[in-house]
């Protein structure tokens, strides 16, 4: 009888826990549902007749939203592409060939802990230099400055779960170092990958400023895009509320295809 009370209430403190964080998100989606005339209501009101014009609103011609979320998948997967073409080669170089590896590790760490502010004006001027401003390869390029570093420092510390004498063992079959990174190195690393991929994946997904900083109309990402909802003249909430909630279905959808990697990768090391 005590442990079936004690089960009951761990049960019901995670069911109020959850729907706490989730009631946002609950919210915003049955705003991307109502008319305006609701939205604007003092009282909040669940009695309303649902309507999809807030979502053709998105993709209307003066707010076409699907040029927005083009950009932003393409300039997401190609950072976390890339941050990963050389964070991985990074991380394994510094664990095995480096003298002072933590140190360098949290070295390439630190860079990612400056205010982005920081880089603003320099990173503006160099892309305006070589002719990347509003560009997704531009953009790709100013998030690199972000994403490798946290890429080489979660990686490195997944790296050095892996035993050498793995490494060694097949070193003495007359394997190399890159043979070893390919065959040996990335399938055990397989959870961390995936996991810094959708950290990555997530960080570029959302950001903001740089986004807002680097582009002018034909880069513009999708939360740049969401913001164009707010005018002078008027404030769409609705379609604000639309476009959010569009904006959570790649991320569902990416966890729920990967979910047993992430929650391998993100208690990887936890138990050694």
């Amino acid at each position: 009888m005590h442990k079936g009370l004690k089960y009951a209430f761990l049960y019901t403190t995670a069911v109020i826990a959850v729907g706490l964080i989730n009631l946002p998100i609950v919210f915003i989606i049955i705003t991307s549902f109502k008319p305006l005339t609701e939205i604007m209501q003092p009282h909040l009101k669940f009695s309303f007749t649902p309507t999809i014009e807030n979502y053709k609103m998105l993709f209307s011609e003066t707010f076409y939203l699907g040029k927005y979320v083009t950009n932003s998948v393409a300039v997401a997967s190609l950072s976390t592409i890339v941050a990963l073409g050389v964070s991985l080669p990074a991380a394994y170089g510094i664990l095995r060939f480096g003298k002072m590896k933590k140190g360098v590790a949290f070295w390439i760490l630190s860079i990612r802990m400056v205010p982005p502010v920081v880089f603003a004006l320099p990173l503006f001027l160099l892309l305006r230099l070589i002719g990347l401003i509003d560009s997704i390869l531009g953009l790709t390029f100013v998030y690199l400055t972000m994403t490798i570093p946290l890429s080489v420092w979660v990686l490195t510390s997944f790296m050095d779960e892996i035993p050498k004498s793995v490494e060694e063992a097949a070193m003495l079959d007359g394997a190399t170092r890159g043979k070893i990174l390919m065959k040996i190195i990335l399938p055990l690393m397989k959870p961390g990958i995936v996991a810094v991929s959708i950290l990555n994946f997530i960080f570029v997904w959302n950001e903001f400023f740089f986004a807002l900083l680097m582009t002018q109309d034909r880069a513009v990402t999708f939360t740049v895009g969401m913001a164009r909802f707010i005018t002078g003249y008027s404030i769409y909430w609705g379609a604000i509320a639309a476009a959010a909630t569009i904006s959570i279905v790649p991320m569902l959808i990416v966890t729920m295809f990967v979910q047993r990697y992430l929650v391998r990768g993100l208690s990887f090391g936890a138990v050694k």
